[in-house]
């Protein structure tokens, strides 16, 4: 049995951004961008990978995608 590693990314803002981001997310990554009242939103992003170092990168990864994206 090979081990697994995950971890689950939350970001809360306006829903307008929150699409954005949900926009830039690579195909296979897990997301779900829930609207909880009139502007504003979650973005739920689950990440899973075959050893702690991918599990980073892909993080990583994630987080340069998206930080120019909230402002």
């Amino acid at each position: 049995m090979s081990e697994k590693f995950a971890t689950t990314l939350e970001w809360r803002g306006t829903l307008e951004i929150g699409q954005r981001l949900a926009t830039l997310i690579p195909d296979g990554i897990s997301n779900e961008l829930v609207k909880e009242n009139n502007s504003e939103a979650k973005l739920v992003i689950s990440v899973e990978a075959v050893s702690l170092e991918k599990l980073r990168t892909i993080v990583d990864e994630l987080l340069t995608l998206f930080s120019d994206q909230d402002q």
